[in-house]
């Protein structure tokens, strides 16, 4: 089994979570949009282009809500709109477009013409942009098996912890992918630098990162030079670099920047942030590179980020550590 000193970071969350952030604080639009999306699972399409025609009035730049007024508009045989709303979701962010119908709301749809107009278009918009169409579908496919059994740990690992015999099976499986996902990203960093938005367009660009995040320690130092480089000239985001930074520094036995590395205890299964630098002002960072609050995140693994209870269970863990040599 591959010895791991940090729980994944889950960089891809559904999209029906993030709707519930809402692009708009209007309590009008989240009215509207929340029954829109309702209106569209009971297949009640017309009300549902109505409550969207109606959201966007107020503000139109959620990908997520323009999607599912398109997927009214077309089951609803209102072709009009359809057209409208796919056009739009495309000008929003064409490469989230296609990310958000592969969720399983939108299942109803695979096999249309709507699957087959959403494909032409995007790939459209990415040669229009210059984008590297074989490389790009090539990141297409590492980016799948790159999660390939990854998906499959969250709920073992809730309910087993880390170290038992389904982690054992999943890890044998993923392992040597991550070796071949690792040998071709490198290979292409080295011919012709970072991957990033422009070459592979805005869905791929956080493809390499994601496997170089999970590659070992030797080859995360090498590129976080270059990943650092691509991120500030915007081919990459730095909410995701952040994440590599602060492996890295876990990696050379310094504390984390961002908070982004979580931990478990073996004895009690609880979560805790592993050695946070200067960590009254880390929301403060994580603000600048578009991460949200430490709390929010904490949340996912069932606990909550106070900073006195890290510096003392920090402390605790030290001593213990210390007290074991």
């Amino acid at each position: 089994m591959k010895k791991i000193q940090f729980l994944l970071v889950l960089t891809l969350f559904s999209f029906s979570s993030m709707a519930q952030q809402f692009s708009s604080s209007d309590p009008e639009y989240i009215r509207l949009v929340q029954l829109g999306e309702k209106a569209m699972h009971a297949e009640k399409f017309d009300s549902c282009m109505t409550y969207y025609t109606d959201a966007f009035t107020i503000q139109q730049t959620s990908v997520l809500s323009t999607m599912r007024a398109a997927a009214c508009g077309y089951s609803g045989d209102n072709l009009e709109y359809y057209d409208t709303q796919l056009s739009k979701a495309m000008e929003l962010n064409w490469g989230m477009a296609l990310s958000i119908f592969e969720q399983e709301e939108f299942d109803f749809l695979r096999n249309t013409g709507f699957e087959r107009e959403l494909n032409l278009r995007h790939d459209l918009v990415a040669c229009k942009e210059g984008i590297d169409i074989d490389l790009m579908k090539e990141m297409a496919v590492i980016s799948v098996t790159d999660q390939q059994y990854r998906r499959q740990m969250g709920p073992i690992i809730k309910e087993h912890g880390w170290d038992c015999p389904q982690m054992d099976s999943l890890w044998a499986l993923q392992n040597p992918v991550d070796e071949a996902n690792t040998a071709r990203i490198s290979e292409i960093i080295d011919e012709q630098g970072y991957p990033g938005k422009s070459s592979v367009g805005p869905r791929y660009a956080s493809t390499a990162f994601l496997v170089i995040q999970h590659a070992d320690s030797t080859t995360q130092r090498k590129y976080l030079p270059i990943l650092k480089e691509a991120a500030d000239a915007g081919e990459l985001k730095w909410r995701s670099l952040a994440l590599l930074i602060d492996r890295v520094n876990l990696g050379l036995k310094k504390p984390q920047v961002y908070g982004s590395q979580v931990g478990q205890d073996k004895e009690t299964l609880e979560h805790y942030f592993f050695e946070i630098e200067d960590p009254e002002n880390v929301d403060k960072r994580r603000e600048e590179v578009g991460l949200g609050p430490l709390n929010d995140y904490a949340q996912r693994y069932d606990f909550t980020w106070d900073v006195e209870v890290h510096k003392k269970k920090l402390a605790v863990r030290k001593a213990k550590k210390k007290g074991s040599k």
